[in-house]
């Protein structure tokens, strides 16, 4: 039994961000480009859902947040519609800075191999 607690909130964190990417690209077409549903975390009683968000643009990181954020209450109800739920989450946007990481550690990564010293091999 415990097997299937932890399938169903992986299984409706999947369905939520299919949902969720799906209206974006319909619905926002001016912001697939840039925005990114990276993933949906849901704790096991699957009334919260975090939904990460990656957003190439540093500088509209902040404002798309927002507007993400102003629109929950609109996500929940085409979840509603859309998803056979006993309970309708509320939505938690946060922003996925993993890009950013990785360009760092990019970053670092190149320095190291212009300053290390040429192998005579």
């Amino acid at each position: 039994m415990k097997k299937e607690a932890s399938y169903r909130p992986k299984r409706v964190s999947q369905l939520i961000q299919q949902e969720i990417s799906q209206y974006l690209i319909n619905e926002l077409p001016e912001m697939t480009g840039f925005l990114t549903v990276t993933g949906v975390e849901m704790p096991a009683d699957l009334r919260t859902a975090r939904i990460s968000v990656s957003v190439l643009q540093k500088d509209k990181r902040q404002s798309v947040l927002k507007l993400l954020e102003r629109n929950a209450s609109h996500f929940r109800r085409l979840l509603a519609s859309r998803l056979n739920l006993r309970y309708n989450p509320e939505l938690i946007f946060i922003l996925d800075t993993s890009v950013d990481q990785e360009e760092k550690i990019d970053r670092l990564l190149e320095l190291v191999k212009k300053n290390e010293p040429v192998s005579k091999s």
